[in-house]
């Protein structure tokens, strides 16, 4: 049945990924290595959230419907299903889609498919989360939804604040986002933020995250701190240790002198 759903069309078609076939065996034309790793957690969380938005490509080998692309889909899905049944909720199918050709086309299929992708910048990804942030997402389920943490999303969101000026500098590659959002500081006005990217312009330094730092810190006559010498270090012990003795001893007396009160006795006690 399965077999002849999947030759009825080339289009698409929705399967159970357990009735899908993984290739283990390292001779077969269609295995790639990373069959043998453990699903990704923020995979199975988006899928469990979202299912699989992206269909996989299978083929029908004898009485078997292999899995060319898609392998981190199915095994997450699999995963997915086990919990959502454990919770009461229906499993989710998978969306497949049929490819015909020889091993080496296939194989060029699941090379092309994991290798041609174009990830966006932060910036972008920035745009993105806070639109999901506007339409009611909370920082959780945007986090999911990207398969990151939500101190990532959060980064993101960070980068939408920050000035257009700024935004542009991080796309053409002229500053990180990370430098981005160390310049925007705790607190800093976006035209400090643009004062502070401009001064660095004017001085012909990059601006990386290191440079922002020191300009920074040079900006509040904070150079940064000089480790002490191993004759340095030793003096300053000797010197507290002396303060700690005289504390000590002043303690010390001052405890005799209780005792003497308390015995009547204002006296040397031997």
């Amino acid at each position: 049945m399965l077999k002849k759903t999947a030759e009825s069309k080339r289009d698409l078609f929705m399967l159970r990924p357990e009735a899908l076939t993984l290739v283990y065996d390292k001779e077969h034309p269609l295995y790639d290595p990373r069959v043998e790793d453990d699903p990704p957690e923020n995979m199975i969380l988006n899928i469990m959230m979202n299912g699989v938005l992206q269909p996989i490509n299978v083929r029908v080998n004898g009485d078997k419907i292999e899995v060319v692309a898609g392998r981190g889909r199915t095994k997450s899905t699999i995963e997915a299903n086990r919990r959502l049944v454990a919770e009461g909720k229906p499993p989710l199918l998978i969306p497949c889609i049929n490819k015909g050709g020889s091993d080496a086309d296939l194989f060029g299929v699941m090379v092309s498919e994991n290798e041609i992708r174009r990830e966006d910048n932060m910036i972008v990804k920035g745009i993105k989360a806070r639109k999901l942030l506007n339409l009611g997402y909370s920082v959780h389920q945007i986090a999911v939804t990207f398969g990151v943490t939500r101190q990532a999303v959060e980064n993101w969101l960070a980068t939408d604040e920050l000035p257009q000026e700024i935004k542009d500098a991080v796309e053409s590659g002229e500053t990180t986002a990370t430098a981005a959002l160390e310049m925007a500081g705790a607190g800093h006005s976006k035209e400090e933020q643009v004062k502070r990217f401009n001064d660095l312009k004017e001085k012909g330094v990059k601006a990386t995250t290191e440079n922002v730092k020191a300009a920074a810190a040079s900006s509040k006559n904070q150079p940064a701190t000089k480790m002490k010498s191993r004759k340095e270090i030793v003096k300053t012990i000797e010197e507290q240790n002396a303060i700690l003795a005289k504390v000590a001893s002043e303690y010390d007396l001052g405890y005799l002198d209780a005792l003497r009160w308390v015995v009547g006795n204002t006296d040397d006690i031997d």
